[in-house]
């Protein structure tokens, strides 16, 4: 079946928030699209904002939400492709819809919450993931966290983003050297264990934070005396982070735990920045074990400052671990996740089709 496929994707997520299954899924649907195949993204109009773990999240609870999934779900569709399936309440329900296309679900968790759910709660995930027709995961990391409660074998299907951007970006690290953090400051993204790492560091090294920051981290900055030497930018626009990518000697990523992969991670060595993280599985596989960006042990500001003091006194090592991540990064172009998606549409769509026939 070489026709045009109509996609519904349906993400539980504010699309407008920071987050790498927003990214992901971004890319994805302006690659399909680009394919020539019709691609819509589902998500929350009236999102609330509320805790999952360690981690905030904007979901769909509000029952306008819930009517215009109903709408979706009683147009023509060949395929509906729920991003987090059991997130409240898009998933759940489109699954549990009795006319639904075929249908794909993509998992992307790693945290700990994510763990104990589809432990505790194993009968109830199988029942419903087994109304989906194929069951996804992000990475290996992925499947593992979820591995009690999957119903049958699934597969692995890396995340994608459009490297463009990042790829085209020359890098201009400017003068006094500057660290640069992205992401939301949730407590597994380590950034008050950064803030003390900083204390440690050379008093004219400074560091930039691009994403939203908590009072409790801005207290702490003040606590420990480094918060003049950070700028907090506050959230950036997706579109300008190769800007603030360009600017800066290195970037960190000192989460604790729940990454699968670390798509900003993966931004910042497509734009050619040398990175370290932390050493946890997810920064493993974007980072090819270390190879493409330096890991160090998770939770520990001493080593997370030794390192960055090391590397920024480090030009030659900086410039190769940056050429490393470049090559690393393309492993996650949106392209290749595209592709291997739409191979697996219309494998579901032929079944459908020759089930009805046999019907």
């Amino acid at each position: 079946m070489n026709s045009a496929v109509r996609i519904a994707h349906i993400l539980p997520y504010d699309p407008n928030q920071p987050g790498g299954v927003q990214t992901h899924l971004l890319a994805l649907d302006r690659q399909l699209r680009r394919l020539g195949h019709d691609s819509t993204i589902f998500a929350p109009a009236r999102p609330l904002r509320v805790r999952l773990g360690e981690t905030r999240a904007d979901l769909a609870l509000h029952p306008a939400d819930l009517l215009r999934l109903r709408r979706l779900l009683e147009q023509p569709l060949d395929i509906l492709h729920i991003q987090e399936p059991l997130l409240p309440l898009l998933g759940p329900l489109a699954l549990l819809h009795p006319g639904k296309p075929p249908t794909v679900v993509t998992l992307h968790s790693a945290e700990q919450a994510a763990a104990q759910l589809y432990r505790r709660g194993a009968p109830l995930t199988r029942r419903l993931l087994a109304r989906a027709d194929a069951v996804v995961c992000a990475t290996r990391v992925t499947l593992d966290t979820a591995a009690a409660g999957l119903p049958r074998p699934v597969a692995i299907i890396p995340p994608g983003i459009e490297l463009s951007p990042f790829i085209n970006v020359t890098a201009q690290p400017t003068e006094p050297p500057t660290i640069l953090f992205v992401g939301r400051d949730d407590p597994r993204k380590g950034l008050p264990l950064l803030l003390g790492a900083i204390a440690q560091m050379p008093a004219q090294v400074r560091l930039t934070v691009a994403g939203p920051v908590r009072q409790d981290t801005l207290r702490h900055a003040r606590a420990i005396g480094v918060f003049e030497r950070v700028s907090f930018l506050g959230q950036v626009p997706h579109a300008e982070l190769p800007r603030w990518l360009a600017t800066a000697s290195c970037a960190v990523f000192p989460a604790l735990s729940g990454e699968a992969l670390g798509l900003v991670l993966v931004e910042a060595m497509a734009a050619g920045v040398p990175v370290v993280a932390s050493d946890i599985p997810g920064y493993r596989i974007a980072s090819r074990d270390g190879a493409a960006a330096q890991l160090v042990p998770a939770g520990s500001a001493g080593a997370l400052a030794g390192a960055l003091t090391a590397l920024l006194d480090d030009q030659p090592r900086r410039a190769a671990l940056a050429a490393r991540g470049r090559a690393a990064a393309r492993r996650f172009d949106i392209r290749p996740a595209a592709n291997q998606y739409l191979t697996l549409y219309r494998r579901l769509v032929r079944a459908r089709s020759a089930h009805r026939l046999c019907v």
